[in-house]
């Protein structure tokens, strides 16, 4: 008489289970889940496993064709890492992104990234930001995040670097066309940190800092505006100060 064995019995019994719950509908999830009043998602296809949003809503940011395929390996080191992909990288009125993200099981604010591409309509952005001074800015920004660590909501380490595509501010006959501004992007003291160095054709060095809900904004850094651009931006320039010996100007926010 062949012995029974547990260990077998126990492994059938898990990998049944396993695939019981990848086999989950997604949609089915979703509707007996409360979501917070702020979030809305619909279109919901595929399992919990790999599937898609047609559309999910988060306060006034609108993310569409939001796609997801989850690592079930990852579960056994306790983390849940997933594949992300959402909207349209060549639209740009519209958010996009792609890459891999990992989140604690026994933290859901301790997350990670590497190699995460993100694109986001500059004019959605300022929306979102209090900024000292007005501004009526049109491109998008670009950013790839080569590393980032997040630990009980705080900014442990990141390194990404920013691209302002197609950038134009508002002028009086119209839009004002600046091309591309660069920069990197780090954490330290639990404050985002953006530094800007040309070229470019504001001729702009900056640093910006921020606290990481983007409060107690602070900018300083120095600009020589191209001849190339329009009197009115040199005009404007002269609002801010004289120019040093260099001809930049200096400033501060």
């Amino acid at each position: 008489m062949m012995k029974f064995n547990w260990r077998w019995a126990l492994g059938a019994l898990l990998l049944y289970v396993v695939l019981l719950i990848m086999s989950i509908p997604a949609a089915q999830v979703v509707n007996r889940v409360k979501l917070p009043a702020n979030v809305s998602i619909s279109g919901v296809e595929g399992s919990i496993w790999q599937g898609q949003a047609e559309r999910v809503q988060f306060n006034n940011t609108l993310i569409n064709d939001l796609s997801w395929d989850i690592s079930g390996w990852s579960l056994l080191a306790g983390r849940l890492t997933a594949e992300l992909n959402a909207g349209n990288m060549r639209d740009a009125s519209s958010i996009a992104f792609k890459g891999p993200v990992s989140v604690s099981l026994f933290n859901p604010t301790s997350f990670s990234t590497e190699d995460f591409l993100l694109y986001l309509p500059v004019a959605r952005v300022l929306a979102e930001v209090t900024l000292p001074i007005p501004v009526a800015a049109g491109g998008r920004f670009r950013v790839n995040v080569e590393d980032l660590d997040f630990d009980n909501s705080a900014c442990e380490n990141m390194m990404a670097y920013g691209d302002w595509l197609n950038a134009s501010v508002a002028g009086t006959q119209g839009p004002i066309e600046l091309g591309t501004f660069s920069a990197k992007i780090s954490c330290a003291q639990q404050q985002f940190v953006v530094d800007v160095a040309e070229p470019n054709a504001f001729g702009l060095t900056m640093q910006a800092k921020a606290q990481q809900d983007m409060t107690n904004l602070s900018v300083s850094g120095q600009f020589k505006p191209d001849p190339s651009l329009p009197q009115e931006v040199h005009d404007a320039a002269k609002f801010f100060g004289r120019p040093n010996a260099d001809g930049y100007i200096e400033f501060k926010l």
